[in-house]
């Protein structure tokens, strides 16, 4: 992965992780989002979201980018710090092109961002949410020390209350 680089993420790439984000929807969640959000406008609805998430950052946000030497994007990982007092920071997307998945991309993308997190968070901890049918992504996580604390139902209407699983890192240097 050394002809990769990675760099934060800036209003013009908005439509590249859009893209990027519904690519890997539609071929990771297959199984577990509705059918006619999958097939329907979810470019739209990313673009929408990505666009007004790079153009007014929340506070804390953090949005890293993985583009090979052409400046194609591969990756994504958006990250907001010290999001849940309890948690600590929160991993709110990861996505690697699925050409990509298993050549150590994700795992680059999370540390970095964890790395960066470390530097400037008030807590130590992170977390995500995975879907409990995203096996490979679930595998990805605990293969990186990630542990299952909780359960919890999809806030994302999409997926109709399918369970989802709370992943910890109590200390993020163990990632950094």
């Amino acid at each position: 992965m050394n002809s990769i680089i990675l760099r934060s993420a800036n209003e013009g790439d908005a439509p590249a992780i859009a893209a990027l984000h519904a690519a890997s929807w539609r071929d990771a969640y297959a199984d577990i989002l509705a059918p006619d959000f999958l097939n329907g406008e979810i470019e739209a609805d990313r673009r929408m979201v990505w666009t007004q998430r790079l153009d007014t950052p929340e506070a804390g946000q953090v949005v890293n980018v993985a583009c090979d030497r052409s400046g194609r994007l591969r990756g994504f990982i958006c990250c907001y710090r010290d999001a849940d007092p309890v948690w600590g920071s929160l991993v709110d997307n990861l996505h690697v092109a699925a050409d990509a998945r298993g050549s150590g991309l994700g795992e680059q993308l999370l540390r970095a961002a964890a790395r960066r997190l470390a530097a400037h968070a008030a807590g130590p901890a992170l977390h995500l949410w995975v879907f409990e049918a995203n096996v490979a992504g679930l595998r990805f996580y605990t293969r990186l020390s990630g542990r299952v604390v909780e359960t919890g139902r999809s806030q994302i209407p999409a997926a109709g209350g399918k369970t989802v699983l709370r992943v910890h890192w109590p200390d993020l240097t163990q990632l950094a």
